[in-house]
């Protein structure tokens, strides 16, 4: 049976396998390949997901949308997981599962020459299905969590923190305490269907607080994030040792 385990994983904006390979090179657990935000498109995907496949490395593509059309040639790719976004309600839920697997369950096509089946040389299609995330961003989805989680296709839920803050009027500050305390009520409801929950973190401190949470899988930032405060660093240093004013 797949089994989504405990790790560390990023989010990856930047369209480059070379940026999946230092990922994985850096001993993360999961790359979330952002569709929504981020720079992608199927072959970039695609890329992104062969540099992944000699490594422990796992790749989540965050979709745009629930009504997505390419989901079929994303899942072909041999991603490993896919994470909806904006979920609130049941019927959310149904066009999901109907988007994600095979039939019975879903309506999904088949094809075995495509990346994920070893271009036909895959013979055995059972539990083939990806991992099936939602993202919870919203107060709606938050309140309607019991009817949500206890689907069984569910493996995991992304805590939208952002998208709250926004909502509580408090963009930004997503450790505040309003924002923390809907995401100990997530844990509380994903324990008990026991489903995974990610959720973001920015400095130490805030990693400490994730764990202490029950965090299954925090994610550290984003890449573009990293990179840019590391070449500011080392610009800043630059002055400093040359005495340059801004």
């Amino acid at each position: 049976m797949k089994e989504l385990n405990n790790g560390i994983g990023i989010w990856q904006l930047l369209n480059s396998s070379i940026i999946t390979d230092i990922i994985s090179s850096s001993g993360f657990d999961y790359t979330l390949l952002d569709l929504e935000h981020g720079f992608f498109n199927i072959d970039s995907i695609q890329n992104c997901v062969l540099s992944s496949k000699s490594s422990k490395l796992k790749t989540i593509v965050r979709l745009p949308s629930i009504s997505y059309k390419e989901i079929v040639r994303v899942i072909d790719t041999g991603v490993n997981g896919i994470l909806f976004p904006h979920i609130e309600k049941k019927e959310d839920l149904e066009k999901i599962i109907k988007k994600t697997f095979l039939p019975p369950i879903g309506e999904k096509s088949l094809s075995p020459f495509v990346p994920k089946y070893n271009y036909g040389l895959t013979t055995e299609f059972d539990n083939t299905n990806p991992f099936l995330g939602i993202l919870v961003e919203s107060n709606i989805g938050i309140k309607n969590l019991p009817n949500l989680l206890s689907n069984r296709l569910i493996d995991f839920v992304y805590f939208g923190a952002y998208d709250l803050s926004i909502e509580y009027q408090i963009a930004g500050d997503i450790f505040d305490i309003k924002i923390l305390d809907k995401l100990k009520y997530l844990k509380e409801i994903a324990s008990k269907n026991k489903k995974k929950i990610m959720a973001i973190y920015r400095t130490k401190e805030e990693l400490e607080i994730l764990n202490n949470i029950g965090v299954d899988i925090p994610i550290a930032s984003v890449d573009t994030s990293h990179i840019s405060k590391k070449l500011k660093s080392e610009y800043d240093i630059f002055k400093k040792i040359n005495k340059i004013d801004s």
